[in-house]
């Protein structure tokens, strides 16, 4: 399989993933926007967005540095 195969894969794979995102967001959106303003209030998860931020930049800024 070449190159353009591989890229034609990727697409469609994409493609359907995206679909599927659609419909699954789709399906929430009614039980997110209930949820949302309690989710929003809550510190532990606000802390743990954060945290999950600088934990993945100080791994990309160590991938980066310590390449051989």
């Amino acid at each position: 399989m070449g190159r353009l195969g591989i890229l034609l894969a990727f697409a469609i794979v994409g493609y359907f993933l995206g679909v599927a995102l659609y419909y699954l967001f789709k399906n929430l959106y009614p039980w997110l926007i209930e949820m949302l303003p309690m989710l929003a209030q809550a510190d532990w998860l606000i802390a743990g967005f954060i945290g999950a931020i600088v934990v993945v930049i100080v791994v990309v800024i160590w991938s980066y540095t310590s390449r051989s």
